[in-house]
């Protein structure tokens, strides 16, 4: 039963500023305590905090892209995806995986396959049937060589994909295969234990639309179709995309949110997020200006909305170690020790680093980077009596190297540049800092010509082996150590023992760290705020003790957050549209 609502008017222009509400309804509707607790057009009970449906609007950021539809381009993808599609799986704040299109998965004797079984009912907003053939149609599409999917690196472990993509062998030899209506199968090349975190992106398209209108099919409400909890309703082009609640969502996350938006810009443009964010124009705002970060942090009305995690991404300086002078091990440690990465967080890097350690952030499953810190710690003392044993004492004969920089922004060119003087001032090393452009550094470190180089990497799935593959030989680096390379190769294929595949991992990260295959410097630190009337489980401190907003990364977090009833006394935040606060009050649709 709709809620009857009585307001307190103080005129035509503060009922539309702001209103105090009470509601009465039927006993199934109001908590232990009495407070009304609204139902919203899905059927979801809100929270006894939450505003009524029609304040159940969430607006943020996004760059303008063409498509809301993975299938043609990742790196084209609209705003959403994660919202409008149903993946086999999700993943909640704490990184386990949870049903989603899939109800149940599990794993052949002999590692290799992996069978999906479908959530039975599942529909397309048009009411067509979502079957399992569509997620086996999704990935051939991914895998086509006529597409040129952008993103088809991220599912090689599949069996015969790197050899579909290529054109050597055809479309129908993928490993992924519909077994019936209701039964999909993986098979990979080697045992791959994370598929199932890679199957958090499998983001299905309707095939009957994608025959029917091809990639359009995505561009535009009258066409676009989708599986997941939410639908577009609205997308005008270099304004905003609209979502609306999916009435026909059969899957397992049930939103709270009735309306969720984004506002559009150019890339080469971008907005003034903390501006429009004041304004009471969006309700989350990403910050990397340390100006302004530094500024809301001594603002008493703001800073309780600023919100700052550990990303998982680390900054590292990354040396050529099969060719002098870092063939030698004392002088990589030599580097290592004579970097003061505190001064450098206090200066160039305050308040978007953290002091790295190991490769593994805090708080990715498997960090260790607490007892690992030793290994690289700042003593100028013993950096310069590794320089002097491997033959350069006090710097000289040392040949002339380069930090090569990957088209770096200011504060980063900075911290590079501070490092050099360190290096400089303890070891006395006359070190240069060149920042190139995006490809030349790229084909440098390609070609393994890049004697040292400061260069980021972030995670692209949660595991592990994703951030310690990278460093096996065959890699983007030009480092190698033979039980490294048996630990991380043998955990990167174990299935059924979690455990033991961890502990293989923290041994190699161990040999990787204390051997100064790389040298590391800092994690970012992300800088977000949100409103203090958004809320939700996945805003809540995950058991790392962090509090992130993840957007539609991980497309089952956003669909739980909701606006509470704080929104009437924020007086930045806009009223819903006349029409619809009229509607809300007389309680007609």
């Amino acid at each position: 039963m709709r809620p009857v609502a009585v307001l307190s008017l103080l005129g035509l222009a503060a009922a539309l500023s702001s209103f105090s509400v009470l509601a009465l309804q039927d006993d199934d509707g109001v908590d232990p305590g009495g407070t009304v607790q609204y139902v919203n057009s899905f059927g979801v009970t809100l929270p006894p905090d939450a505003a009524p449906p029609d304040l159940q609007v969430l607006t943020q950021f996004s760059p303008d892209n063409r498509y809301l539809d993975r299938g043609t381009s990742t790196y084209k993808q609209a705003w959403g995806v994660g919202l409008v599609a149903e993946p086999l799986v999700r993943v909640d704040r704490n990184f386990n995986l949870l049903p989603a299109g899939a109800t149940a998965w599990e794993l052949s004797d002999d590692g290799l396959t992996w069978t999906y079984q479908i959530r039975k009912g599942m529909i397309f907003a048009d009411g067509h049937p979502l079957t399992a053939r569509d997620y086996e149609a999704t990935f051939r599409r991914w895998a086509n060589p006529e597409t040129g999917f952008d993103f088809e690196w991220y599912f090689r472990s599949i069996k015969n994909w790197t050899d579909v993509v290529g054109r050597r062998l055809p479309l129908d030899s993928l490993g992924v295969k519909a077994l019936d209506e209701h039964t999909v199968a993986f098979t990979t090349e080697h045992p791959t234990p994370y598929l199932p975190l890679l199957l958090a992106k499998s983001w299905v398209s309707p095939t009957h639309l994608f025959d029917k209108y091809g990639p359009e099919w995505a561009t535009r409400p009258e066409t676009h179709f989708g599986s997941g909890p939410y639908r577009l309703v609205e997308w005008i082009k270099g304004d905003r995309i609209v979502l609306g609640i999916n009435e026909n969502y059969r899957g397992p996350t049930r939103p709270m949110l009735e309306r969720v938006v984004a506002r559009l810009y150019n890339l080469a443009v971008p907005p003034q997020f903390l501006s429009a964010y004041e304004a009471g124009e969006v309700d989350y705002v990403p910050l990397t200006n340390q100006a302004e970060i530094n500024r809301i942090k001594a603002d008493p009305m703001l800073r309780d909305q600023l919100n700052a995690y550990t990303d998982f991404a680390t900054y590292y300086l990354m040396l050529d170690t099969y060719n002098p002078p870092f063939d030698d091990v004392r002088v990589r440690k030599a580097f290592a020790h004579a970097i003061d990465v505190e001064a450098i967080i206090k200066s160039a890097m305050r308040d978007v680093g953290i002091p790295a350690s190991s490769m593994l952030p805090p708080g990715f499953p498997g960090s260790n980077s607490a007892e690992l810190a030793p290994l690289q710690k700042f003593d100028p003392d013993l950096a310069r009596r590794y320089l002097a044993e491997a033959g350069y004492p006090e710097g000289r004969g040392f040949p002339e190297v380069n930090i090569w920089l990957r088209g770096e922004a200011a504060n980063i060119r900075t911290a590079a540049e501070a490092v050099q003087a360190m290096l400089n001032h303890h070891l006395a090393l006359d070190v240069g800092v060149r920042n190139v452009e995006r490809k030349v550094y790229l084909d440098a470190m390609s070609a393994r010509e890049l004697t040292l180089g400061m260069v980021p990497y972030q995670y692209d799935f949660i595991d592990a082996g994703n951030l310690l593959t990278i460093w096996l030989s065959n890699g983007r680096h030009a480092w190698h150590n033979d039980r490294f390379e048996r630990l991380v190769r043998q955990a990167n294929e174990l299935v059924g023992d979690p455990g033991r595949r961890m502990a293989m991992y923290r041994d190699a990260e161990r040999i990787l760290v204390d051997e100064a295959g790389g040298i590391f410097l800092w994690y970012i630190r992300i800088n977000q705020m949100w409103k203090p009337f958004v809320r939700g489980e996945s805003l809540e401190p995950n058991r790392w003790g962090y509090r992130a907003w993840r957007g539609e990364l991980m497309s089952n977090l956003q669909t739980n957050l909701y606006i509470t009833r704080d929104v009437f006394e924020d007086p930045t935040k806009n009223e819903p549209e006349p029409f619809r606060f009229w509607q809300w009050l007389t309680g007609k649709d």
